[in-house]
């Protein structure tokens, strides 16, 4: 037994000894007493070190014995001078043994004592590479496959690592990966409005600066450019590139974003759709894809596509909606044909539905009514938040409503499913209705999510529109079959569009005002809108309790309450609302619980400065920029709110 192999097994234990016979010899001629007490302390720490580094070195070579025993081999030294490096490591990571093969073909054994798990592992997990069969490895520029076995002793257990050298090859699949093609699809979002705001040459101008700012983007990469129509461009390369382009964020976004047009007030905006795949036409399709999903989130971002989902880059701003009425005049034409094919329509909202979802739903209902459909409402009075709307429309006499279970009894394929205010299947007020009914649309303001439905006849989505109410009383404004629009009918509408732009606040544009004016024609009345959104004094005390306990993170405002009431949701949002008034306040988040020691909801407000919904989708949810929500699974409002937190913290560090 070497006398340096057993000082390696405790250094700093023996480091300890050291220090204290240091301390002895220099109070030797000094102070006696400290002397004695100095000396005695370095024996004492001396003999401990040294006696558990004999018991462990005895551990390790019973631990080679028995991995000898293990290999059943005929010599006393199999694992000595087996064919592979070998090493023994101890739950702290340390190297307390090594064969010969380690010493000649991995490193020095001077150099080797100064190594740890770390060195080849990064982060050392003992029982998470204890529970793996083998894992990567690495030491400076040489890579290894690690194949891990436990070796069981009385005193401890340790890992026996066996290291394969596979540098060459891993770094020709390495290559192979980074020379992988992509396709990538650029689109200028709102090429039509510019083309409409300005002259020919100012267009061609605004045209070429976007266009010199994609190719200044691309100018020092090896990729192939093609321009393939005025604002839309094909690139193609190789993904050691697009790598690099992630990692900074397709810049592109926010430097076209920032090209001031001369003669409009439009900032031009870019999609981005990237795919990738073993051919390049399986990379196009995955664009064109990843494309669809950009703009329907709103554009002015980019969708990598990944076999677990697609990744998003940008999303910072809100699109408005074109002023052009071509697209709700064919809408409304397509949706009166697709009425007319079936005998019944069932129009539902999502879960926990809202003035918008309603007010929509019922619009919607009008709209099949004028073209001779049978339609009903689906409407769970039990849990919709809209009950004074819902109770207002009964009250005028509307008769359209019938709960998910009357609409299950009669839906089959002759049945017709429109959702409004809702895209995602997961969050439909009764997702049961999809599996038995002949067909769907959609009509929804909401960024699209990666759960969308799929093979709707129509699916209008417009996430630049304020509201699915101002989409629908767009639908019946502009509808080839013409009828007069009842007044309570105009009013849900009414709150429908008050209740998501707070008022006409925020999210509006030229058409959220152009459908108000539309319905306060066809009577709806402003003052009972006013009065669907009162609350009691118990709720407005309430929602000042939660304003008190509100905490002030760096802009964003956080606050919760413990209280299981029946208007909680109504409750959490109101005051989530309110906390946007307080000056410097970026966004608002109010924590409550669903289910108490369960499940813990979420709900997120902003002005606009602070994209929400990215905070909310790092947590499962999701919703618009300004007004997103959230569920997690928690036992305590404390474990949501650090949730919460990092997830901010993670959408700072994006931005």
């Amino acid at each position: 037994m070497k006398l340096k192999a057993i000082f390696y097994q405790n250094p700093v234990g023996f480091l300890a000894a050291l220090i204290l016979l240091l301390f002895a010899a220099g109070t030797f001629y000094y102070d006696k007493d400290a002397f004695l007490w100095f000396a005695a302390a370095f024996f004492l720490v001396a003999a401990a070190n040294l006696l558990y580094s004999v018991l462990r070195f005895v551990s390790v070579r019973r631990s080679v014995a028995a991995l000898n025993s293990s290999l059943e081999g005929k010599s006393s030294d199999v694992a000595g001078k087996f064919p592979l490096p070998c090493m023994l490591l101890d739950k702290q990571g340390q190297i307390v043994w090594y064969n010969e093969r380690f010493e000649s073909e991995v490193i020095a054994a001077d150099k080797a004592r100064q190594l740890s798990a770390a060195d080849f592992f990064g982060e050392f997990d003992f029982y998470g590479l204890m529970g793996s069969p083998s894992a990567p490895a690495r030491l400076d520029d040489r890579l290894f496959t690690a194949f891990i076995s436990t070796v069981r002793t009385p005193s401890m257990p340790l890992l026996c690592v066996y290291l394969h050298e596979d540098t060459y090859y891993k770094n020709i699949e390495a290559e192979y990966l980074a020379s992988r093609p992509f396709v990538m699809q650029i689109l200028v979002d709102n090429i039509e409005q510019l083309s409409r705001q300005l002259t020919d040459s100012k267009f061609a101008l605004a045209l070429s600066g976007i266009e010199s700012r994609v190719e200044n983007w691309l100018k020092d990469r090896k990729l192939i450019l093609k321009k393939t129509a005025n604002g839309r461009f094909t690139v193609v390369g190789e993904v050691r590139d697009l790598t690099e382009l992630e990692k900074n964020k397709f810049s592109v976004i926010g430097d076209v974003r920032a090209f001031k047009v001369e003669g409009t007030e439009l900032d031009p905006t870019l999609s981005i759709g990237v795919g990738t795949g073993d051919t390049f036409a399986e990379c196009e399709e995955r664009a064109k894809k990843a494309l669809d999903m950009a703009l329907g989130r709103g554009g002015d971002q980019a969708a990598v596509y990944t076999p677990e989902g697609h990744i998003y880059y940008g999303g910072v701003s809100d699109r408005l909606n074109d002023s052009s009425r071509v697209s709700p005049r064919k809408t409304s034409a397509n949706m009166a044909n697709v009425f007319k094919k079936y005998e019944t329509v069932l129009i539902q909202g999502h879960t926990f539905s809202d003035y918008d979802a309603v007010g929509a739903a019922v619009g919607l209902k009008h709209l099949c009514t004028l073209c001779g459909v049978k339609a009903y409402t689906v409407i769970d009075e039990k849990t919709t938040l809209a009950g004074p709307l819902v109770s207002y429309l009964i009250g005028q006499g509307y008769g359209g409503f019938i709960s998910p279970r009357d609409a299950l009894e009669i839906c089959d394929e002759s049945v017709l499913l429109a959702s409004v205010d809702v895209h995602r299947p997961a969050i439909f007020d009764c997702p049961q209705l999809c599996e038995r009914c002949g067909a769907q649309i959609v009509i929804d303001h909401h960024r699209r999510a990666e759960d969308a439905v799929t093979g709707a006849e129509i699916f209008y989505h417009l996430p630049g529109a304020s509201s699915a109410s101002e989409m629908v009383a767009e639908l019946i404004e502009y509808s080839t079959v013409t009828g007069r629009l009842p007044a309570e009918i105009a009013t849900a509408l009414m709150a429908g569009i008050v209740l998501d732009t707070r008022n006409f606040v925020l999210r509006t544009s030229q058409r959220t005002f152009e459908a108000a004016g539309f319905l306060r024609e066809s009577g709806a009345n402003t003052v009972l809108v006013k009065k669907l959104f009162s609350s009691s004094s118990d709720t407005m005390a309430a929602q000042y309790r939660i304003l008190a306990d509100a905490v002030n993170y760096d802009g964003f405002m956080i606050s919760g309450t413990e209280e299981m009431r029946g208007d909680l949701r109504i409750l959490t949002s109101k005051a989530a609302n309110d906390m946007l008034d307080i000056e410097g306040v970026r966004a608002s988040f109010v924590l409550s619980f669903i289910k108490p020691g369960e499940k813990v909801q979420i709900s997120a407000r902003s002005l606009g400065e602070e994209n929400v919904q990215l905070i909310m989708e790092q947590l499962g949810g999701g919703g618009h920029s300004t007004m997103a929500a959230a569920q997690v699974d928690c036992e305590t409002l404390a474990q949501a709110k650090q949730q919460l937190l990092k997830a901010i913290d993670t959408y700072v560090k994006s931005k």
